[in-house]
């Protein structure tokens, strides 16, 4: 079998681990389902209703920076969640946004079916990490200048309204606020459908994966955590990763040799690494980070330096 059937099979179990482990992602989190959230009920005896808003994740980034607000996280087991997540992403990386948040895959999957033609396309023109994080700082401000944005442009929500819909509760979807329209345009169709790779609303706007990816950065520092790994001797720089990468995480390196990773807006989805044809990019503890150059036809094609 040549190295493109490899590569074609490998691309293809991928993309079917990664569609199953979002449809669980439904299972496990949203109403009539969620079955993580009823779990937790069933061992605490906790009688509050079994949806997504039981794990809401933005909530608790408001409530670290308001002490009034700390004997939430222990009343309440759900909100313990949090910081299971923000654990995981400094182990492992965001592994929620890119095998569980079944509302980014949404758009990341439906974008797929619409032309290229048709979508904006902000890769390489613009950089989503200075803007991700000036989104997460003011949402960090807001509950100081007495208000919050967690619900209204909680995308979370609007999906939980959208598998409601599907599951035969059409109430959940028949009533919308002007924010929460305004927010599906956004999040869904400008951010979503029609920007390349589907996930500009991941990119730029979710305060919960702008955390995330920071501690991923942090931790990405330490041989003992998982993250993305990059071995430039192996390189053969022919861009498969770039155009895979749903998040803008990729890009050329120095002079167009090699590649540069991004942990601070990468979310572990590992789409790369099933694309690459040699094996350059893996997943793994140890140096995020090795190789030399690798001549082909005595060309450098890959640097693994700056």
């Amino acid at each position: 079998m040549s190295d493109g059937s490899n590569t074609k099979n490998r691309v293809r179990r991928h993309f079917w681990l990664r569609l199953s482990t979002y449809i669980l992602g439904i299972f496990l989190f949203y109403a009539p389902f969620a079955l993580f959230t009823r779990t937790i009920k069933f061992f605490t005896n906790n009688s509050t209703v079994s949806d997504v808003h039981n794990l809401c994740f933005r909530m608790p980034i408001n409530w670290i920076f308001d002490p009034s607000q700390w004997s939430r996280f222990v009343s309440s087991p759900f909100y313990m969640g949090f910081f299971v997540i923000i654990g995981i992403a400094f182990l492992f990386g965001p592994l929620f946004c890119g095998w569980l948040c079944s509302a980014g895959a949404i758009t990341e999957y439906l974008s797929r079916l619409v032309p290229d033609r048709f979508k904006i396309d902000l890769s390489g023109k613009v950089n989503p990490m200075p803007i991700r994080y000036g989104f997460l700082a003011g949402y960090l401000l807001t509950p100081f200048l007495g208000g919050s944005i967690g619900c209204a442009f909680c995308n979370f929500g609007i999906f939980q309204r959208f598998i409601s819909a599907l599951t035969g509760d059409w109430q959940q979807i028949a009533y919308w606020s002007t924010t929460m329209i305004i927010t599906t345009m956004i999040w869904f169709f400008i951010f979503g459908l029609f920007m390349k790779g589907g996930r500009g609303w991941c990119s730029f706007g979710c305060p919960v994966g702008t955390l995330q990816s920071l501690f991923y950065a942090i931790g990405s520092k330490f041989g003992f955590t998982h993250k993305l790994k990059y071995d430039g001797s192996k390189c053969s720089g022919c861009g498969a990763c770039i155009k895979a990468c749903s998040m803008w995480s990729i890009k050329k390196g120095d002079q167009g040799k090699g590649i540069r990773l991004n942990p601070h807006t990468c979310n572990t989805c590992l789409d790369c690494t099933a694309v690459c044809p040699r094996g350059a990019l893996s997943y793994g503890t140890g140096a995020a980070e090795t190789g030399k150059l690798l001549q082909l036809d005595n060309i450098s094609v890959s640097d693994t330096g700056k």
